[in-house]
């Protein structure tokens, strides 16, 4: 236990003899966090509707307001429908409204009255919410106004459950914290032991009388104490200063932390012990520790809709299980359900990930003596 404490001790001095792993443990999870925050929103509001209105009813004034009142549209009125086609042309607006004028006069008349409604197809998202919104608002008008005769035979009421204000940053922050800790954890160990072999410092352990096993150990304790403060560091800014609900426990929240920074650490050290360069290391780490666990991992895109060979693919990595369980624990609670599942998987990856590091280090000590 005295080489592995001795080991642990060097490991603590370089890593306080060098900065850049305090900024990737800290600094960099708080920008990228901030970034997440007030740059990255999937909440489609204040849409720029143009408006033209042909009729000159008094009675349509109250579904102007509808529109006025509305959080999700930012409405502007034309007298001309050349100039608010160029403006949605030079995307100005998101999509458009024309009324005309004689869509009172039907529907005093029990007829249906037409309308007018076009949108930017140059994003087709965006052109749906355009169209869905409108839709909705001209539905919701048409129940409280004088025109509908008849009641509705069916009046949901819609209420949701987990994310009841519909914030899409409730579940990007704490899934974030999985991106983030993915990709300090293997930024932190990707250069450990490709370092050694760039300055050579690798090469003393060669006439003493270390074990594999307490190599592989001095490596994972210091950076796994370093990224779970990180880790709990994050955890705290998305609960305390960002005002994220959190539903969960918090000793589960750590202890699946713990498992998923295991896991992350596993890879960069796997990465580490395959490359001599840290040049190489480094990029390899950077590929495999924010693509993959931006594009792949549920966060942004859904797994289901993806193609079904990347759907397989998704199965092998950490943070799509990590971000199922976060997402869980932060807006419903604590499912034992997904934190068994999702914990045992991170537990095994971890383990296998442990191995083959060892593996690596025992195939790299033995090619050397050899030589």
């Amino acid at each position: 236990m005295s080489v592995v404490f001795a080991l642990i001790k060097k490991e603590f001095h370089q890593i306080t003899r060098d900065f850049s792993s305090i900024l990737i443990a800290f600094v960099l999870p708080v920008v990228i966090l901030v970034l997440y925050r007030y740059g990255v929103n999937l909440d489609t509001v204040k849409i720029t509707l143009g408006i033209k209105n042909d009729d000159n009813n008094p009675k349509i004034s109250t579904l102007i307001n509808s529109f006025n009142h509305s959080k999700y549209i930012k409405t502007k009125y034309f007298s001309s429908k050349d100039e608010m086609y160029k403006e949605i042309r030079n995307s100005k607006l998101k999509g458009a409204l024309i009324l005309p004028n004689d869509f009172t006069k039907k529907l005093e008349q029990n007829k249906k009255a037409d309308v007018f409604v076009i949108t930017d197809g140059s994003e087709a998202n965006l052109a749906n919410y355009v169209s869905s919104y409108v839709q909705s608002i001209m539905s919701s008008w048409l129940n409280i106004s004088t025109y509908q005769t008849k009641k509705p035979l069916i009046s949901p009421i819609v209420r949701f459950w987990f994310n009841q204000d519909v914030n899409s940053h409730h579940f990007i922050l704490p899934g974030s914290l999985a991106i983030t800790m993915n990709l300090i954890g293997m930024l932190l160990t990707a250069l450990v032991i490709s370092r050694e072999w760039e300055r050579g410092t690798i090469e003393a352990l060669y006439s003493t009388s270390i074990k594999r096993i307490d190599f592989v150990v001095g490596k994972y304790i210091p950076y796994f104490v370093l990224g779970f403060s990180s880790f709990v560091f994050n955890s705290f800014l998305t609960i305390c200063v960002f005002k994220i609900p959190f539903r969960g426990n918090i000793f589960i929240l750590m202890l699946v932390g713990a498992l998923y920074l295991f896991c992350c650490l596993g890879v960069g050290l796997t990465i580490s012990s395959s490359f001599k360069e840290q040049f190489s290391a480094s990029q390899t780490a950077l590929s495999f520790g924010l693509l993959p666990a931006m594009l792949l991992s549920g966060l942004i895109y859904p797994i289901s809709s993806m193609p079904a060979i990347f759907q397989y693919l998704t199965a092998i990595l950490p943070p799509r299980y990590f971000i199922v369980f976060m997402q869980s624990e932060f807006m419903a609670g604590t499912i034992k359900k997904i934190v068994l599942l999702n914990s045992c998987y991170l537990a095994i990856l971890g383990t296998f990930l442990f191995f083959i590091v060892y593996r690596n280090i025992n195939l790299r000590l033995e090619k050397c003596k050899e030589n």
